[in-house]
């Protein structure tokens, strides 16, 4: 699911022109990507269940996010800064299809192994709990905290969010 939140805001051209260094949401996609990327290989090589064809999935994603885009790229693209190139969204397609070649190959070769030793099956569970933690219990965290309200300020007076507000009397201080 990650994979897939960050493939398509990587490879969804956006117009960066007007930002400064075209936006620093690119360099955050691209760390989370890899990171997420980086945990599926280690699920891989734990064998841990579902992995190859999370991996299989995770190449198939950037091909067909990567197609789409090649065939829809903005007309005006000679005008306009976009976050992707065509070139990028084809090197992306290339590690698309490097994770589907690898998941194809490790679905083909490995062998379900029933007969796992004690202490293996408790190292993949504690790595299976560790990477639930991480990329489902993290993302719910932030995902309940509350946003501050416009205009809001600490107790001492510092202001914690930008006031776009016209009325000027709109304050709300925030513990």
């Amino acid at each position: 699911m990650h994979i897939a939140f960050y493939d398509w805001n990587l490879l969804t051209p956006i117009d960066v022109g007007g930002t400064f260094m075209g936006g620093m949401n690119g360099q955050l996609f691209a760390g989370a990507w890899l990171v997420a990327t980086l945990t599926l290989l280690l699920s891989m090589l734990m064998r841990l269940p579902g992995s190859i064809t999370g991996c299989i999935v995770a190449g198939l994603l950037p091909l067909v996010i990567g197609a789409w885009w090649q065939v829809n790229y903005p007309d005006d693209s000679g005008e306009l800064i976009y976050s992707i190139s065509r070139h990028h969204i084809g090197s992306a397609m290339l590690t698309g299809a490097a994770l589907l070649a690898l998941g194809l190959f490790l679905r083909s070769r490995l062998k379900r192994n029933s007969s796992a030793s004690r202490s293996g099956l408790i190292v993949r569970f504690i790595v299976a709990i560790l990477i639930a933690i991480v990329f489902i219990g993290a993302p719910l965290r932030i995902a309940m905290q509350r946003s501050l309200p416009n205009c809001a300020f600490s107790k001492n007076g510092q202001q914690l969010t930008i006031c776009l507000s016209d009325d000027e009397t709109e304050r709300v201080i925030v513990d």
